[in-house]
């Protein structure tokens, strides 16, 4: 399993190259950008397992922030739902140059869903 022994070394990295960015909703795909870089950088690891590797990178840089409830479980219900799994396809295959349109309309309305699905549970609660 040597993709959890470079875990907490790859964290580690990730939390020095984040330092200046406050996590929040609104800079999750700024940090997924530098998370990117570093498990790109890992030997010996392809495809799906580093892909794994970026989304337990995020989860945990969110579990470890000092968030607003409501903000950390948007986070959380972007990186469960799909949404940074998505976007990270999306980049990678944008990279690769099979970037494909109906993709990018999937990744985007996804996004959107799950951004309105947490304005509708806001509104019930405040209904009550």
């Amino acid at each position: 399993m040597k993709e959890l022994k470079s875990f907490n070394k790859e964290y580690q990295i990730l939390i020095s190259k984040i330092k200046h960015i406050n996590v929040d909703v609104k800079t999750l795909v700024i940090i997924l950008e530098y998370v990117l870089d570093i498990v790109e950088n890992i030997e010996g690891i392809k495809g799906n397992k580093k892909k794994n590797i970026a989304i337990l990178l995020i989860s945990k840089v969110v579990e470890n922030a000092n968030l607003e409830k409501d903000n950390q479980k948007l986070c959380n219900i972007m990186i469960e739902e799909g949404v940074i799994g998505d976007t990270i396809d999306l980049v990678i295959n944008a990279h690769n140059g099979k970037l494909d349109f109906g993709q990018l309309v999937e990744t985007g309305s996804n996004c959107c869903i799950t951004f309105l699905k947490k304005k509708k549970r806001k509104q019930r609660v405040i209904a009550i």
